[in-house]
């Protein structure tokens, strides 16, 4: 087994064995023995747990970030809904990962999480159109943004309630918000004319 393919079967076990819960509340004993090795080798690869959470972290947002750039360009309104899929279907086949992410309060990980919000913030603008955003459709956009990540938290520690029933809930709230800020913002308004057009 190559370095690469080992270290990806290791951040396989841990996720495994978080099976969606925190994975900050594994031991690294329970991790190398769920993965058939022992702790020396773990920490090998992953000098300390943390270590090892990063990865996995930086992993979820890795293939978050290629998924939400391979979106086809098209109408905005498409493309929006096009990212918003990619990102609940990330959320779900990663659960553990995403966790980490969403719950990340500070250091390494707070930065990783910022670097998502922030593409996230890039391509959502440029579906829009927009270079420079206003005050307030930036503060539209940060806020449904904060929604979107505590409304996937919560569907994580409620796996039950369908995919479908999530993306309904951010796509209405998305635009909900983007109508109220229309009524105060000039460039929201544009923005959203734009939008229902199909342009």
């Amino acid at each position: 087994m190559t370095a690469e393919n080992r270290r990806a079967h290791l951040l396989d076990a841990a996720a495994d064995l978080a099976a969606g819960r925190d994975l900050a509340t594994l031991s690294v004993q329970e991790i190398a023995t769920h993965a058939g090795v022992s702790e020396g080798l773990l920490y090998h690869y992953f000098p300390t747990k943390q270590a090892l959470l990063v990865a996995a972290v930086r992993r979820a947002a890795d293939a978050m970030l290629a998924a939400l750039d391979a979106v086809p360009v098209g109408p905005p309104s498409l493309a929006l809904a096009a990212g918003l899929a990619a990102y609940l279907d990330h959320v779900r086949a990663d659960p553990t990962g995403w966790r980490s992410l969403l719950q990340a309060r500070s250091g390494e990980l707070e930065g990783i999480a910022a670097a998502v919000d922030e593409h996230s913030r890039r391509l959502v603008l440029a579906a829009f159109g927009v270079e420079a955003p206003s005050p307030a459709l930036t503060l539209m956009l940060d806020g449904w943004l904060a929604f979107e990540k505590q409304a996937c938290l919560t569907w994580l520690d409620h796996p039950e309630i369908p995919r479908d029933a999530v993306a309904d809930l951010l796509g209405s709230t998305f635009d909900r918000a983007l109508e109220a800020t229309a009524r105060h913002d000039d460039q929201t308004r544009e923005v959203r004319e734009r939008l229902y057009a199909g342009s």
